[in-house]
């Protein structure tokens, strides 16, 4: 195995990952229905880097919303 083939592995197997990831934070999601999951989902297997990355983003700010809004309750 020549480490060309070994760095093509890692990244696959790291995409893999990061999808993985996305998917399981989609779904534990309490913001969105049952149907708009589905979609989000189908969005990031079926646009592997762009899909995952624009619903990563999404849920980045989902959580940067619920923050700052607990934030400004315990005040």
């Amino acid at each position: 195995m020549t480490p060309f083939d070994i760095l093509v592995g890692t990244a696959l197997a790291a995409l893999l990952a990061f999808q993985i990831y996305v998917t399981v934070r989609v779904f534990r999601s309490r913001v969105y229905e049952p149907k708009q999951k589905v979609y989000q989902a189908q969005l990031v297997w079926l646009l592997p880097i762009i899909g995952a990355g624009l619903v990563f983003s999404i849920l980045q700010e989902e959580d940067k919303t619920r923050r700052d809004a607990s934030s400004h309750l315990g005040s």
